[in-house]
């Protein structure tokens, strides 16, 4: 029998192995498949931010939903964001994931949350994905992609004191384009 449970800093362990088996299974060379267990623990004992839950078989961790609450204006307040999900192999297709999204589901509910999201890779991997299927199933909706910027690299540049009056930090093309005059039309003389 599988049961479920809220994750809590004394899980941080178990946490840091499943959501590094994700990473890894997603084939995320780039982040390191075994993660910081002091990371998870920090990031874990941010109760009012962070949440999460455990799916259990026998006492043997074989799932995990992690969640993110954050807020906006097209959400009228508060959200939830589903940023892991994973489910051991021998598992799948057994209704693990769906008592995971069930749980957070009721997470949401008791914090007023006004909708779940979740991010999805890039079509056409989505659409192929058995983890589309499992989200629809659900009740989520497609609503479009999601974009990232990452913050790292526009960090370090301002703490070295590599600031870049008038020009863009998004853009490192800009940062060497030369500023080109736009010739002033006739029209705009007499406006």
């Amino acid at each position: 029998m599988v049961t479920t449970r809220e994750v809590s800093v004394d899980d941080a362990t178990t946490v840091a192995q499943m959501v590094g088996a994700l990473l890894a299974e997603l084939g995320a060379g780039h982040v390191q498949a075994k993660l910081d267990t002091q990371l998870v623990a920090d990031l874990l004992a941010m109760k009012e931010r962070i949440s999460g839950f455990l799916a259990c078989a026998e006492k043997r961790p074989v799932g995990i939903i992690m969640l993110s609450e954050s807020a906006s204006l097209f959400a009228h307040g508060t959200y939830g964001i589903i940023t892991e999900l994973y489910v051991v192999p021998d598992q799948r297709s057994s209704g693990v994931a769906m008592r995971l999204i069930e749980a957070a589901v009721g997470l949401g509910t008791v914090k007023g949350w006004s909708q779940l999201e979740v991010g999805a890779p890039k079509q056409p991997v989505w659409s192929r994905s058995p983890n589309s299927a499992l989200y629809l199933k659900a009740g989520f909706a497609e609503i479009g992609p999601r974009l990232k910027l990452p913050l790292h690299g526009l960090a370090s540049s301002r703490a070295q004191g590599n600031n870049l009056v008038g020009r863009s930090r998004l853009d490192p093309r800009r940062r060497h384009a030369p500023c080109r005059r736009i010739p002033e039309s006739p029209a705009a003389r007499f406006a």
